[in-house]
């Protein structure tokens, strides 16, 4: 299966608001026809490097721009029949901003403490697993850097 991701590729972010807090966004998900919880995401349009469209993605959805940006990893969902893959990006040192997007509606804005994705795990409007790895990621590169103490 080849998704509509597949062209220039994706981008989710991670956007730390402190220390200890990542945003959230809630957003309509037509794949379970739920409002669910994860990161900002979407599409690298054409002519963008991926952190351009990883702030791009981050002022439209959550109202924030970063200072900082770096790559983190690329994700895939299922690399046994679907070719998408997601790169994920770190954002620090935010600013609100805020773009026009393409969302048929206004997205929802939340937090998670780094101290509780274990709980966000449980919690049934969060069910995005690349979303939740990239968490984790961010948290253990933020423990190891002495910005995050678990």
């Amino acid at each position: 299966m080849v998704g509509k991701g597949a062209g220039y590729g994706a981008v989710m972010v991670v956007a730390m608001i402190d220390a200890d807090h990542a945003v959230l966004v809630e957003e309509y998900c037509g794949g379970t026809d739920e409002y669910e919880l994860s990161l900002p995401k979407g599409l690298i349009e054409p002519g963008e490097d991926v952190l351009t469209a990883a702030e791009r993605e981050l002022k439209e959805e959550a109202g924030f721009g970063a200072r900082q940006l770096e790559h983190l990893t690329e994700l895939s969902l299922s690399p046994g029949y679907m070719s998408q893959k997601i790169q994920v990006v770190l954002a620090t040192d935010l600013y609100e901003e805020r773009l026009e997007g393409d969302e048929p509606e206004p997205m929802g804005l939340g937090k998670v403490n780094l101290r509780e994705l274990s709980a966000l795990a449980q919690n049934p409007q969060f069910t995005e697993g690349r979303a939740l790895a990239a968490l984790y990621l961010a948290r253990d590169l933020l423990t190891q850097r002495g910005v995050f103490v678990p």
